[in-house]
């Protein structure tokens, strides 16, 4: 006789998440309903992954050293060197050549052509400097399409970009994209938490050890979801020309277990951009935020249409808060109560 199959209920139920401080609301929004006993049945639970993961107080190493920028210029040359090839035709001055500065703004990658690779360009990551966190629970993932739209069903959350069931852009399980930063505090809001910090978002996203990436060291484009300089700003040998579904990339997690904090889409934080483009301020390092002034908010994380570069746990990049993409979303973060 076949055995029944086993009930399998989530880790993290809505008690527990109220008894972490999570909020009512991110219960609802994160937690099915538990399944109806069936009489005879043997029921066996299996823990999951907690959607939330629990970051503890400490210090962390939070920005790029020297090395760290070498390390960008020379993944951002040879990012060049491929679109050069893809070309047919050698490395030409970055400083020249319409079809060449064409294809870097329709990759969206912001200044760096200017820059040419240089250090100028990666300056605001700099310099690296050890930063205080009380602790926090952040996000496993990126907020989906399926979580973001209850919000939006219940009159809480203004729509997205693209409606669910949109191709390509609103399956249920993907990260929901076209958000504003205000659309994507205040689902933070509902779901009892709040946008991340820079620094509560990169040391989930390195660890204490000041990785480059969240598993280590060395760029590998078989952990994530990315891009590249070169007609369509696409690499889909990673199997999806677009966002992929959260959590598609289980080998590129943090040290902390959290997913996808290199590609896939870029995700909205807390922080203002400094105005000047600078780096880290040098007396901010007991949770620190960003400046007070200013238009735009950081963004961090690289997405499926940007080179691996640019996926770097200390890369940072700036928007509008006012703008709309479909490469940019948002995870949440939680206060302990």
């Amino acid at each position: 006789m076949i055995p029944a199959r086993p009930t399998i209920r989530p880790f993290v139920t809505p008690a527990l998440a109220l008894s972490l401080g999570l909020g009512a609301a991110w219960a609802r929004a994160q937690s099915p309903l538990p399944a109806a006993a069936i009489p005879g049945e043997v029921s066996v639970v299996t823990p999951s992954p907690p959607p939330v993961l629990r970051i503890g107080a400490g210090t962390f190493l939070m920005g790029s050293d020297p090395a760290g920028i070498d390390q960008a210029r020379t993944m951002c040359v040879r990012s060049l060197e491929r679109f050069a090839s893809a070309r047919g035709g050698s490395a030409p001055d970055p400083g020249v050549g319409a079809s060449f500065n064409m294809q870097l703004r329709l990759c969206d990658l912001e200044g760096f052509l200017n820059a040419v690779c240089g250090a100028d360009y990666f300056a605001h990551e700099a310099m690296a400097h050890e930063v205080w966190l009380p602790s926090y629970g952040i996000d496993r993932t990126e907020v989906t399409v399926a979580a973001y739209d209850r919000c939006v069903r219940l009159g809480r959350c203004a729509p997205p970009l693209d409606a669910p069931g949109t191709p390509q852009t609103g399956g249920a399980t993907l990260p929901v994209t076209g958000v504003r930063w205000d659309d994507a505090a205040a689902y933070c809001a509902w779901a009892g938490g709040r946008l991340p910090t820079e620094a509560e978002w990169e040391r989930a996203a390195r660890g204490r050890d000041g990785r480059s990436f969240p598993w280590g060291w060395v760029a590998d484009p078989g952990r994530l979801n990315h891009g590249a300089v070169e007609p369509g700003c696409r690499d889909d040998e990673d199997g999806h020309p677009m966002a992929a579904p959260v959590g598609s990339f289980p080998s590129g997690a943090s040290p902390e277990g959290a997913l996808d904090m290199a590609g896939n889409v870029l995700e909205w934080v807390a922080d203002r951009a400094s105005i000047e483009g600078a780096g880290y301020p040098p007396d901010r390092t007991a949770a620190p935020e960003g400046p007070a002034d200013g238009s735009e908010r950081v963004v961090r994380g690289g997405a499926f249409d940007l080179p691996i570069f640019l996926a770097r746990t200390t890369a940072r990049m700036r928007r509008p808060r006012g703008a709309r993409e479909r490469d940019l979303g948002f995870r949440c973060v939680y206060d302990r109560r």
